[in-house]
C-alpha cells in the first residue's frame, strides 16, 4: 500500500477519531477499499481504529475487528502483533506476541520489552541487560521514553558500565522530544552533581524553565479540549 495514501488516510482518522461527533462509518469507509484489496496495512489500520478508537458499535463489530487484527498479525504485521497483545490478559500468549512484535521491528513492542525486561513483570526473566538491548533498539529509532531510560540506565550502571556521558548523551536525546522526565531528571543532575556530573546551576535553571513551560503548554492543551 501506498505509504502517502496510508498517511493521508492516518490523518484523517486521527481527525474522526478526536471529533466527537464522527460516526465509525467514516473511518470505516477511508479503509474498506483497501481492505477488500487484501492490504494488510488497510487491515491492521480500520481494525486499531475500531478497538483501540473512540467509537463504540454493535457487539459483532467488535469480534470482526479483533478478527481483522488477528488476520493482519497472522501475516506479519509487526504493528497488529503489537496491539493484539494488548487484547490478551497478562500471561505467555502476549510475552509471545510482544517478543515477535520486537523481533519484526514493532517500535513500541521494543520499548514494552525493555521495560519488561528491566522489571521482571512478565513470564519472562529480569534481565537489565536485555532491558538495555531492547531500550537501546528503540532509542536508535528515536523513541524519547526508550531514550529516557536507557540514558538513566546508563547513569545507573545496571544492565551495561556506568557511564555518565552517554546516559547524558540520551537524556538529551529524549528532552529534545519534550519528554518531561528527561527535563526533571536533568534539572536534578545539574542541580545536585549527581552521578558524578559537575553541578551547573544554570544549566538546572534552564532545565528547571524548560519542564514548567512544558506544564504550562499540556495544561493550556488540556483546557482547549475541555479535559
Amino acid at each position: 500500500m501506498d505509504k502517502q495514501i496510508v498517511r493521508r488516510l492516518v490523518d484523517e482518522s486521527d481527525r474522526l477519531n478526536r471529533d466527537e461527533s464522527s460516526e465509525w462509518s467514516f473511518v470505516e469507509a477511508l479503509w474498506r477499499p483497501y481492505v477488500a484489496q487484501g492490504e494488510i496495512e488497510a487491515e491492521f489500520h480500520l481494525a486499531y481504529y475500531y478497538l483501540f478508537g473512540s467509537f463504540e458499535e454493535e457487539p459483532q463489530k467488535r469480534s470482526e475487528m479483533e478478527a481483522l487484527i488477528r488476520k493482519a498479525a497472522d501475516q506479519g504485521h509487526p504493528e497488529a502483533m503489537y496491539r493484539l497483545s494488548h487484547l490478551y490478559p497478562d500471561g505467555s500468549e502476549r510475552d509471545a506476541l510482544l517478543l515477535k512484535a520486537g523481533d519484526l521491528g514493532s517500535l513500541e513492542a521494543q520499548r514494552d520489552l525493555g521495560a519488561l525486561y528491566a522489571t521482571g513483570d512478565w513470564t519472562g526473566p529480569r534481565d537489565l541487560a536485555m532491558a538495555v538491548d531492547w531500550y537501546r533498539r528503540a532509542a536508535e529509532r528515536g523513541h524519547a521514553d526508550a531514550q529516557y531510560n536507557l540514558g538513566f540506565m546508563y547513569l545507573l550502571g545496571e544492565g551495561v558500565a556506568s557511564d555518565s556521558q552517554q546516559g547524558l548523551h540520551w537524556l538529551y536525546k529524549s528532552a529534545d522530544q519534550g519528554e518531561e522526565p528527561a527535563f526533571r531528571l536533568l534539572a536534578d543532575i545539574y542541580r545536585n552533581g549527581y552521578y558524578g556530573v559537575v553541578p551547573d546551576s544554570a544549566e538546572a535553571d534552564r532545565w528547571d524553565e524548560l519542564f514548567q513551560k512544558s506544564i504550562s503548554a499540556l495544561q493550556k492543551e488540556r483546557a482547549a479540549n475541555g479535559l
